[in-house]
């Protein structure tokens, strides 16, 4: 493994272009928040939509399934696709703050990614249940079988991740640090592939998890806090990815 992840090595982010259906619901979206379009008003067909937006049907569609999903259009029989609301969101995407995720651009998530997490152990220090411990205690235990074996753990990590969100008992957290999670998941999984790499990084990591372990077991609050900021800045960098800069 040492041969295929060297030290230095930085995971690369694949940059991706925003999907074309992605760009038309914005211009749609962009229509009914100026005004052009309004609640209640139907749109036009899907072949002069097609041809103004020069898309395909196909592209048109899925640009509006994503705005019925987010409650801004609906279709009603006999009117054909109307404007529902024009103004509420009904999903967040990262697409709207950039529209390319690239390695310049992961520092931003993990630095919200660190903010979220370190509140959320405070939160479960002082809310965790014995249901909890044992959650967060099991899947802790088995990130520290995956060390001694020099395996990822990266399901292990997961579940350790997510158990400590659950711990919060805050179901707004809860939600938005499982969709962050999702967001991260391929880059979290290169980077704890690299961090196996390394038996003394992979130690290292596990006595930061430890310690937040410990302060929520504890219900230390501060101390749980402090744990898992530390963790994450340390995290971010061992990536080479850079937070909480000025």
């Amino acid at each position: 493994m040492k041969d295929l992840l060297r030290d230095n090595d930085i995971p690369n982010m694949p940059v991706k272009t925003e999907r074309l259906s992605s760009q038309i619901s914005k211009l749609i979206l962009s229509e009914i928040q100026s005004g052009q379009l309004a609640i209640g008003d139907r749109l036009p067909s899907e072949a002069e939509l097609a041809q103004k937006y020069g898309v395909s049907r196909t592209i048109l569609r899925e640009a509006i399934a994503s705005l019925k999903n987010e409650d801004i259009l609906e279709a009603k029989q006999g009117r054909g696709i109307i404007v529902k609301n024009s103004r509420s969101r009904q999903a967040f995407r990262f697409s709207d703050v950039f529209e390319t995720i690239s390695m310049g651009e992961v520092n931003y998530f993990y630095e919200m990614r660190a903010l979220l997490e370190s509140q959320a152990a405070g939160l479960a220090a002082m809310r965790r249940t014995q249901e909890d411990i044992e959650e967060i205690t099991k899947s802790f235990e088995e990130m520290a079988e995956a060390v001694r074996k020099r395996t990822p753990g990266a399901e292990a990590h997961e579940r350790y991740n997510k158990a400590i969100a659950r711990a919060s008992h805050n179901p707004v957290l809860i939600e938005f640090l499982f969709f962050l999670y999702g967001k991260l998941h391929d880059l979290a999984k290169e980077l704890r592939i690299k961090t196996m790499a390394s038996p003394e990084r992979a130690h290292n990591v596990l006595e930061e998890h430890r310690r937040v372990v410990e302060s929520i077991v504890d219900k230390d609050q501060p101390a749980a806090q402090e744990a898992a900021l530390a963790h994450l800045k340390k995290a971010a960098e061992r990536a080479g990815i850079k937070i909480y800069n000025a």
